[in-house]
C-alpha cells in the first residue's frame, strides 16, 4: 500500500482554483469510464472534483486500487487536479462498499455510543449521523481522516453535507455548519480544499445562516449546489434578485461556488450568471464527463 500511495501523485502541491474568467466547467462524479472518452473533450478542463472506480467486486479491491492510481496518474499528466468523494453525514457497512476510494466511513469503525437520526432513504444499511452530538461528529471525522490519509488529493468533495431548513426540516443549521467547519479544517490540515454539496436555495438564506455558512466553509473552499437557480426561484424576480445578492456575498467573501444544473438547463443557468458574474469569481458550472463540452455553456464568449 505504501508503494501504491507513493506511485500516485496527490497533485495538491501549489494547487490553485483555475481562472474562471473565460472557461468555467468542472467535472463532478467522474468514474473510470472517462478513459474511454476523447481526450480533446478535456483540453480546457482543470478540475475533477471526485473520481471513483465503480462496481468493485469482492476480492478485486487490489485491482481497483491499481486501476485508480493508473487513471489518476494519466489525468494528472494532462494537467487535471483530481479530488476524492466522501459522504459528509452518512456511514455504511464495509461489506456493501463497492467503490474505490470508499465513498463513506464504515459504520463498523464508529463507536458503540454513536448517535444516528435514521437510515438514508431507501438504503437500510446506511445511517445518517447526528451532527448535533460532538462525540459522534468527531468519531466520524476520525474515520474521514483515515480515508483521506490513504489517498492524498488536492480536493475533497463532501456530499450530503447539509440541508437548509427552508428546503427540508432537519437538524439545526448551526450543527451542520459545525460539522462542515471541522471537516474543512481537517482537509486544510492535509493541504486540501473542501467542496460541500448542500441542499439549499441560496435566495432563502437568512443573514445569520449566510454568516454561519461563510465561516464554516472558509475562503478558498467551496459549496456545490444542485438547486442553484430553482424554477421556483426563477419565476420570482424578487427571489432571483435575492439569489444574486447572496451569490455575490458568498463569492466576494472568497468562497468557491459550483453550480450543478440538475433542475435548470445549463444554457439557461450560464446565460443568467453572465449577467452578474465578475471575472475574478471562482464560479463554475459542473459538466458530465461522458458528453462533449458545449462552449456556449462553459465560456463567456
Amino acid at each position: 500500500m505504501l508503494l501504491a500511495l507513493s506511485a500516485c501523485p496527490s497533485n495538491s502541491a501549489g494547487f490553485q482554483w483555475p481562472d474562471a474568467s473565460h472557461y468555467w466547467r468542472v467535472l463532478v462524479n467522474v468514474n473510470q469510464y472517462i478513459e474511454n472518452r476523447p481526450r480533446e473533450w478535456f483540453a480546457q478542463d482543470k478540475i475533477i472534483t471526485d473520481l471513483q472506480i465503480l462496481d468493485v467486486k469482492p476480492g478485486a479491491r487490489a485491482a481497483a486500487v491499481e486501476q485508480y492510481h493508473k487513471l489518476r496518474r494519466d489525468l494528472a499528466s494532462r494537467g487535471l487536479y483530481v479530488g476524492t468523494y466522501i459522504s459528509g453525514r452518512t456511514v455504511g457497512t464495509a461489506s456493501n462498499q463497492t467503490v474505490y476510494p470508499p465513498g463513506s466511513v464504515a459504520i463498523e469503525e464508529m463507536p458503540a455510543n454513536a448517535r444516528y437520526i435514521g437510515p438514508w432513504p431507501g438504503q437500510s444499511d446506511r445511517e445518517i449521523i447526528d451532527v448535533r452530538d460532538p462525540g459522534t461528529r468527531h468519531a466520524f471525522q476520525a474515520g474521514v481522516k483515515q480515508l483521506w490519509e490513504r489517498e492524498p488529493a488536492p480536493i475533497r468533495f463532501v456530499d450530503n453535507a447539509a440541508v437548509q431548513p427552508a428546503v427540508v426540516r432537519g437538524e439545526p443549521w448551526k450543527a451542520y455548519c459545525d460539522n462542515m467547519r471541522e471537516i474543512r479544517t481537517l482537509a486544510e490540515s492535509q493541504g486540501s480544499r473542501a467542496i460541500f454539496n448542500i441542499a439549499m436555495h441560496v435566495a432563502l438564506l437568512t443573514d445569520e445562516e449566510a454568516r454561519q455558512l461563510i465561516e464554516a466553509i472558509g475562503p478558498d473552499n467551496g459549496l456545490a449546489l444542485e438547486m442553484p437557480w430553482h424554477p421556483s426561484i426563477q419565476k420570482s424576480p424578487e427571489a432571483t434578485a435575492k439569489a444574486v445578492a447572496r451569490y455575490r456575498q458568498l463569492l466576494d467573501s472568497g468562497l468557491v461556488v459550483i453550480m450543478i444544473p440538475v433542475d435548470t438547463q445549463p444554457n439557461i443557468l450560464s446565460d443568467w450568471i453572465r449577467k452578474w458574474k465578475k471575472p475574478a469569481d471562482h464560479l463554475y458550472i459542473s459538466g458530465i464527463f461522458w458528453k462533449a463540452p458545449d462552449s456556449s455553456v462553459y465560456s463567456d464568449r
